[in-house]
């Protein structure tokens, strides 16, 4: 994506789930708050992509292989997310709550800055995501 459309300045999407964690909070995740939180985050990023695919338009159809690769994969990390909660006996997460079905971007340029936005935050998550639960494993 950055090869492609390089970013310059701060891409937001006011949709996209908000990392309320920090360092100092690592000490005191639990098992299964981690793999909630996980589940609806990856299910609000899942949710993004796919939209990202409908209303990108033409300015990222050169990113389509990379977009459906990603969505694959983030069907993949749920299915599986699903499958370590079932087998921990970890209570299952709540569904969902309806979302508000997103818009079209209002230009190329905004496709692409919500694509920056999108993909900045999944890393953001996923790297949380890592940290978390490396440090739980090393306490089971």
């Amino acid at each position: 994506m950055r090869d492609k459309f390089p970013a310059d300045g701060d891409h937001n999407l006011d949709s996209l789930p908000t990392l309320a964690m920090s360092a100092g909070t690592l000490g005191s995740l639990q098992l299964p708050g981690v793999l909630t939180r996980l589940r609806v985050d990856l299910m609000s990023y899942l949710r993004h992509v796919q939209w990202l695919r409908r209303a990108g338009g033409p300015s990222l159809k050169i990113l389509e292989p990379e977009l459906g690769a990603l969505q694959a994969r983030l069907d993949r990390l749920l299915r599986r997310l699903q499958l370590l909660t079932s087998r921990l006996a970890l209570p299952q997460a709540t569904p969902d709550q309806p979302t508000v079905p997103l818009g079209p971007p209002a230009s190329a340029w905004g496709s692409i800055r919500a694509a920056h936005a999108i993909l900045g935050g999944l890393h953001l998550t996923l790297d949380w995501a890592v940290r978390g639960l490396l440090l739980l494993k090393t306490r089971l």
